[in-house]
């Protein structure tokens, strides 16, 4: 069975977002090369500044675990704040870490610059990576990503090319002043560039990108614990740390193994970049390794969730014997080798690329063993990448919008940590293994561990997406139903307009004409973006509103324009003052604004009061019902206000009608704030009353009882009550006085009422 899978077009990414994705690209692209570029220097460096070779790897060694310390704090800033601000303030950071490592006089100024560039790059991989998911779409995250990795090996061997071939002509130093200057454009490029909002790329957020809505979650303290609690998160964090121990030790020490022990014969104008190119050969399947597996990784994706991670285990259990075979195809060249090219001594720098080229066809010819060298090489590199440009785009397939700087961060953290825990040790190593080749065979069997961690990650990672298509899902109706609530405080002001310019029909003909032209504009708005958006609801109404608006308009301005005439007698003025009083009734009857309801709904509150007061002699139970009933109603109106004002901002922007009405619902919203406490106070006392008869034995199931025979024969509980519980005169009087409470209660409660709370 053939299973045919076909992109309609290259990618789904809009063009608009491309140009920050180059961008941030090239930040990284950038920065890695940085992170690498000492290494070829190691040599220069310990004889310049007269340091034992055990000490040579401790600047990249805290250069990289300052970076993954610092990862995790861009990583939540990158999702709390402005990212433009974060990964310009890291830019700086290992911008100006490089022109110190450039200026660096001696060991311990060269660790510190080192320390300060590893800030920077622990902010721009985060942030990198949070931009471009946000322009990615899920199904090609694979695949960018492995664009990215593409990106990063480039950069490395650029980092280690200016190092290996431009560093012994202009010196190791000249490399970070050329690349700190390139940084400084991109960052200074970057700054007039508008980067994805954030979740834009996410398959359930798309309706909101559509109508421009702002996914506005940020990350929390508390969400920290959330990210690790996460089994997918958890497995590719750990995983991180073991499978980066290999590629670490196989990358820093690759170029200096075979220059001082394998190609040490060779002379010292070409050992080094003879070394290099036999390093680097290794880099050509892991190039071609990110194109082929990214692409697979995509469309497996889109067949199966899992299958990402699916990949990413049989690549790194496969890769094991090829890295092994390819280690073990190294051979070390004779003396003879050397006598038989008859180099120059020195070689003269115009033939030194010459004969780097005929050093390498040479060792192909006389050692076959670096033809099954670059053989094994490339296919173990090839499955290496299986889960390099996998990683990422796992990472960020389970994680929630807000999550996705801080969770990259944390995978960061693990594999520095892992590269500078392996580089501080590395020497310590190679004394107890014997030897570097040693430590690289050792080193390889890290990626067991991982793997079996990547197979863990199959188990979770389908689970924890749907849990997070859930929220977004969730937050996505919450967001639009946000989106509709607005419109219809849009059309609800509207509505309050049409009513108020009822006041202004007799009086104010230009007023009365703004007010409903301000209402017809809000309409029309709301129609049209109802249509656009596919809300029916909205449209419809918004129309309906909009036509009886015209009509109401288009009704008295023609009375206007007859009233305008000089030659009406007293009696037709009369008749066509009547007219627009029919108006106003007609608007009066017309559909009220939600602050109108909102007003009856505060004053039907109130009545529940009242209702409450008439209960109380007659049946005590179903008054405290209607007290709970009025605070819920009062809740409600008092929660529908808040809404509403803070919709405003900043009042000083309002028109002369719109403050009218904004400080009426201010008022309201005090009153009713006002009189939810008193009447909270009133639930309160109630209840005390309830507990003083509970604990003269009167219960609430015994006053229900009591209660069937007051309802039906329509007598006073009361005195029902002190008849019935009032054995002695003692019992009797306390009863009395108890119920007598409930009185005073209510008006207390009424007394308050009339002082504060005169209601229009």
């Amino acid at each position: 069975m053939v299973i045919a899978i076909g992109r309609p077009k290259l990618t789904r990414i809009k063009i608009k977002d491309l140009a920050p994705i180059i961008l941030v690209m090239l930040l990284l692209f950038v920065s890695i090369a940085c992170a690498n570029m000492l290494i070829p220097s190691y040599g220069v460096i310990r004889i310049e500044f007269n340091i034992p070779e055990a000490l040579i790897a401790i600047p990249d060694s805290f250069f990289l675990l300052t970076s993954a310390s610092f990862a995790l704090i861009w990583g939540y800033y990158t999702d709390r704040i402005d990212r433009i601000k974060v990964i310009m303030a890291g830019a700086f950071s290992w911008t100006f870490g490089m022109m110190l490592t450039a200026f660096s006089t001696n060991f311990s100024m060269l660790v510190i610059s080192r320390m300060a560039s590893g800030m920077g790059l622990g902010c721009v991989l985060p942030v990198g990576y949070s931009i471009i998911s946000d322009a990615i779409p899920p199904d090609e995250r694979s695949g960018w990503f492995g664009t990215l990795a593409i990106l990063s090996s480039v950069s490395n061997g650029v980092g280690q090319g200016l190092s290996s071939f431009v560093g012994p002509i202009l010196g190791w130093r000249f490399p970070f002043f050329l690349l700190s200057g390139i940084s400084t454009i991109i960052v200074f490029i970057l700054f007039f560039v508008k980067i994805p909002q954030r979740g834009a790329s996410e398959n359930e957020l798309l309706d909101m990108v559509e109508m421009n809505l702002e996914y506005s979650y940020k990350i929390s303290k508390k969400d920290l614990s959330s990210i690790l609690k996460k089994k997918t998160n958890r497995y590719l964090i750990i995983q991180g740390f073991f499978a980066i121990i290999p590629g670490t030790i196989l990358v820093y020490f690759m170029t200096s193994m075979l220059s001082s022990h394998y190609f040490n014969v060779l002379p010292d104008e070409i050992r080094l970049q003879t070394a290099t190119i036999f390093a680097g050969l290794l880099g050509i399947g892991y190039l071609l390794g990110n194109m082929i597996m990214s692409y697979i990784g995509d469309i497996l994706f889109r067949i199966n969730k899992k299958n990402r991670t699916r990949l990413a285990t049989a690549c790194m259990i496969l890769s094991i014997p090829f890295v092994l075979l390819t280690l073990f195809s190294i051979q070390t060249l004779s003396s003879e080798f050397v006598t038989n090219l008859s180099y120059p001594d020195p070689i003269p720098t115009t033939e030194i690329t010459s004969y780097i080229v005929s050093t390498i066809i040479e060792i192909f010819k006389i050692y076959p063993s670096y033809v099954y060298y670059f053989i094994f090489g490339f296919i173990g590199s090839i499955l290496s990448t299986g889960w390099v440009s996998n990683k990422n785009a796992v990472m960020l397939d389970v994680n929630l919008p807000e999550h996705k700087g801080t969770s990259t961060s944390f995978f960061s953290l693990s594999e520095q940590v892992g590269k500078g825990i392996t580089l501080l040790i590395s020497f310590t190593l190679i004394s107890i293994l014997g030897s570097v080749f040693n430590m690289m065979i050792f080193s390889i069997f890290f990626w067991m561990p991982a793997a079996l961690l990547w197979f863990f990650t199959g188990k979770s990672v389908e689970a924890d997406m749907a849990s997070k298509s859930k929220i977004l899902s969730e937050r996505k109706q919450v967001n639009l139903l946000d989106y509709i609530f607005e419109l219809e405080i849009q059309m609800d002001r509207a509505i309050q307009k049409i009513q108020d310019s009822k006041y202004y029909i007799l009086s104010n003909q230009k007023k009365f004409n703004k007010l409903l032209d301000d209402a017809i504009k809000i309409f029309n708005y709301c129609e049209k973006v109802g249509e656009v958006r596919s809300i029916t609801n909205i449209e419809n109404r918004a129309r309906e509103l909009n036509i009886k608006a015209l009509s109401i308009k288009s009704m008295a301005n023609q009375i206007f324009k007859i009233l305008n005439l000089d030659d009406l007698s007293a009696k037709e003025i009369d008749m066509l003052n009547e007219d627009l009083q029919q108006i106003v009734l007609k608007i009066a009857e017309g559909e009220k604004s939600t602050f109108g309801e909102l007003q009856i709904y505060f004053e039907d509150a109130y009545l529940k009061i009242i209702e409450a007061r008439l209960l109380r002699k007659n049946d005590l139970i179903r008054s405290k019902e209607k007290i709970l009933l009025a605070i819920k109603i009062y809740e409600k109106v008092k929660s529908l206000l808040n809404e509403r004002l803070e919709e405003i901002a900043d009042n000083s922007q309002l028109t002369e009608e719109d403050l009218f009405v904004y400080e009426k619902e201010q008022d309201l919203f005090k009153k009713c704030s006002s009189i939810l406490i008193a009447t909270n106070k009133l639930k309160e006392d109630i209840e005390g009353v309830f507990k003083k008869l509970e604990e003269k034995g009167i219960n609430e199931k015994d006053l229900k009882k009591i209660l069937e025979l007051t309802l039906e024969y329509n007598v006073n509980l009361y005195k029902v009550i002190i008849d019935t519980f009032g054995h002695d005169k003692k019992t009797k009087t306390t009863i009395n006085e108890i119920l007598s409470e409930i009185d005073a209660i209510f008006n207390d409660y009424d007394k308050f009422k009339e002082e504060e709370l005169k209601v229009f």
